[in-house]
């Protein structure tokens, strides 16, 4: 069985990572919680007590031990084992870090929506630096976590439903998230951990399907409740049943399916085999959206359409699986704010893994290289 690390690096300072830095520090392991200068407000929080402090529902405060770095590339360079709790969007900016300052045998584990592992991979090959690092990702975040002020989260966690896979497959890394948080197990692939994004496949649908209340009124709009109707869940069940058709390409085992996931992450009580319904029985059903004319440039269509819908699809056309639905939510983003996604968004083109075919593919997130 494997143990905690005795000490952890978490590269990133918003929800993701102080819950990620959070949880460790409980355990017993010595954080530092590195990010750049431009969060300075964030890591000067944690340094100016020497803790993180966690808003409880009954609005007590736990505080527990870390320290804040503003020299991310010196924490890197100090550690064995490297969480990175980031934005998909920054990704390919720890990567690049990461790939310099990585010396060999390190664990690094990205924890959030998938995609780190290749990013860092990529980041390896453009440096010309092959360094040995056992690599591993969650597909989603542990948690469900928001930043109250700097240095101060909420933060609940999930009872299952999430997974990690390494690159090269099953290495230190899978073992140590798994150590780390008891609700993760271990999956097969890192194309496992991408497709099932379940925020690229519950964000975009309500959003766009409802565009009228979303932009054209200030204050808040039940996104799951009020906007996932019969007719919005079906959008998000037919993403589902193709990232579950290009996961059955692969050969991978799990083939369960987002309802399932919503049950086994603790937030629908019961699995009723009617989206609709078990949307409406989750606790998703009291989540209020921010509404008004800047609505669109919500992380729910700005890092889940360009992050995660786009590389799906890639993957899709790489094994030959039709995702005419993700195609159509990317389409209509793209027009809803003008921007190209197709041009602009991450593909296995990005990784340089476009044109390797299924096998290739599984070859090269089993070895961890390409």
């Amino acid at each position: 069985m494997t143990t905690l690390p005795q000490s952890v690096t978490v590269l990133g300072s918003g929800a993701g990572a102080l819950s990620s830095a959070m949880e460790l520090s409980l355990a017993g392991v010595d954080v530092t919680v590195a990010d750049f200068e431009r969060f300075r407000t964030n890591i000067d929080a944690i340094n100016a007590h020497g803790v993180i402090r966690l808003k409880t529902p009954w609005h007590r405060i736990t505080e527990s031990p870390a320290r804040g770095s503003l020299d991310p590339a010196a924490a890197i360079r100090d550690a064995d084992v490297i969480v990175v709790s980031v934005p998909a969007f920054g990704h390919d900016t720890f990567a690049d870090l990461l790939a310099a300052n990585l010396s060999g045998g390190e664990q690094v584990i990205f924890a959030g929506e998938g995609g780190g592992s290749l990013a860092l991979v990529a980041a390896m090959r453009r440096a010309g630096r092959r360094v040995e690092v056992d690599i591993a990702e969650l597909n989603s975040l542990p948690y469900g976590a928001r930043v109250r002020e700097p240095g101060l989260i909420t933060a609940s966690r999930k009872i299952g439903g999430t997974i990690v896979a390494g690159m090269p497959a099953g290495n230190r890394a899978v073992r140590t998230a798994c150590a780390i948080w008891s609700s993760v197990s271990a999956g097969e692939s890192v194309l496992e951990t991408v497709l099932l994004n379940f925020n690229a496949i519950d964000h975009v649908p309500p959003i766009l399907a409802n565009l009228g209340a979303i932009e054209g009124r200030p204050g808040k709009f039940l996104l799951w409740g009020e906007g996932a109707s019969p007719a919005v869940a079906r959008f998000i069940g037919a993403i589902d049943a193709e990232l579950i058709d290009i996961r059955r390409t692969l050969g991978f085992a799990n083939l369960k399916g987002y309802e399932t996931y919503l049950v086994e992450q603790g937030f629908a009580p019961t699995f009723l085999g009617d989206l609709h319904a078990t949307l409406q029985s989750s606790a998703f059903s009291d989540s209020t959206f921010g509404t008004g004319p800047n609505a669109l440039e919500s992380r729910y269509i700005t890092e889940d359409v360009p992050y995660a819908l786009c590389l799906m699809a890639s993957i899709g056309r790489e094994v030959g699986v039709p995702t005419p639905t993700v195609d159509a939510m990317i389409h209509l983003a793209g027009i809803a704010t003008g921007t190209d996604y197709r041009a602009q968004g991450r593909t296995l083109a990005t990784f340089g893994l476009d044109g390797v075919g299924r096998d290739g593919l599984l070859e090269a997130t089993r070895t961890g290289w390409w």
